[in-house]
């Protein structure tokens, strides 16, 4: 390789003495400041450039030997290797001025504004998403020692809540979800409870889930001990035929198949509403213990379906409830029942604002591992982010 040096007073015109005398295939070794301008060291391959010359560009071969193949593929395998590190180094470098940025967001906040900053720690604790929080204490005189009674009222009155309990309503009711939520185990707690007050004779069960193992067997097994009929569906045909033959019934319940709500089945529920065809109430049935970010992509996937409200399961497994609270707010989605168990029928509960609230503030009391301060630069940190 030819190495050589080159002096001049700026970049641009050392640029212009490479290209001169080396050509358009040079590469820049180094370059420095000088005390009369700046020094450029650069190279190129004598034999690579005699080659160049020596074969005409349309007269060159496009044949490369296996060997060479295997080599070009062995430099790009690494070139990825090499670029991917450096994609993890960026994305770790960016995490860390985010963190560097949302602390000293948080420090400046928190000492022009103490006790805004506090009402907005104590809901972010609770899970409320950054957003709503902001928007809550906003409402409220932050140094009025009544804001927190009214952010509270505020929440209590903003969450819908079905005042009509699904089993004494009546109707065709079909519970929609991800998998494992526990939509067949809450179907047989509210036939059971509707059983109790009314005559077997009454209610109908229809499943659609033709995918999961034991699906179909688990929800008749609880049938049987009802004494409850099982109807399986396959079809939108099917599904239009059979609810017309169980018109006299005053409850049917329609346990579908899981589907994540990444999926494009989604589009194609049987239960899905259509114009002059509304007569089936969708429920989505979603877990407490799910992340908040989880719950929103949940509801704006299965809102196609078209939701009528929603079911909260596996409350007792949940650290939080301010996510569920945060999604009921933001997308005006009502909210039935409460399940938070596996007991038939005893663990499903109609619910009351007032007490999915205190129910929050209890597990918020209870999580100790997530800091008041931590909750706020997490929310601090994504603010800064979705800036960016």
């Amino acid at each position: 390789m030819k190495l050589k040096r080159y002096l001049a007073p700026n970049m641009r015109k050392a640029m212009v003495l490479v290209r001169d005398e080396l050509g358009d295939d040079a590469v820049i070794m180094s370059t420095r400041k000088t005390d009369d301008g700046v020094e450029v060291v650069a190279a190129i391959d004598p034999e690579a450039q005699q080659f160049k010359e020596e074969v005409p560009a349309q007269g060159r071969v496009s044949y490369q030997s296996p060997e060479s193949d295997m080599q070009y593929s062995a430099a790009s395998m690494q070139n990825n290797s090499e670029i991917a590190k450096m994609s993890d180094e960026l994305k770790a470098v960016k995490q860390l001025l985010e963190n560097q940025l949302s602390g000293l967001a948080w420090n400046q906040s928190e000492t022009q504004d103490p006790n805004k900053i506090h009402l907005i720690k104590r809901l972010v604790k609770l899970g409320i998403g950054w957003d709503l929080a902001q928007r809550l204490v906003s409402e409220v005189n932050a140094n009025n020692d009544q804001a927190w009674s009214e952010i509270l009222g505020s929440i209590e009155a903003m969450v819908p809540v079905d005042e009509k309990d699904i089993i004494e309503s009546g109707g065709i009711v079909a519970l929609v979800g991800p998998t494992g939520v526990g939509k067949t185990t809450t179907i047989a707690k509210m036939a059971s409870r509707f059983v109790m007050r009314n005559s077997s004779n009454q209610i109908a069960l229809v499943t659609t889930d033709c995918y999961k193992i034991g699906a179909q067997a688990q929800l008749k097994t609880f049938a049987d001990m009802m004494g409850v009929p099982v109807h399986v569906v396959n079809s939108e045909g099917e599904m239009y035929s059979l609810l017309s033959s169980l018109a006299t019934k005053k409850l049917i319940l329609i346990d579908t198949a899981g589907i994540s709500q990444k999926d494009i089945l989604l589009t194609q529920q049987l239960t899905k509403q259509k114009p002059g065809l509304n007569h089936i109430r969708n429920y989505l049935v979603m877990s407490a213990a799910t992340q908040l970010s989880v719950m929103k992509d949940i509801v704006k996937s299965f809102d196609q379906v078209g939701l009528k409200g929603c079911i909260l399961t596996k409350v007792d497994e949940a650290l939080q409830l301010g996510n569920i609270l945060t999604v009921l707010i933001e997308n005006h989605l009502s909210l039935s029942y409460l399940s938070g168990g596996q007991r038939v029928p005893e663990d499903l509960e109609p619910v009351k604002a007032r007490d999915l609230l205190d129910k929050a503030m209890v597990l918020g009391h209870q999580n100790q591992h997530l800091k008041e301060d931590e909750a706020f630069r997490m929310g601090m940190g994504k603010e800064i982010s979705d800036a960016q």
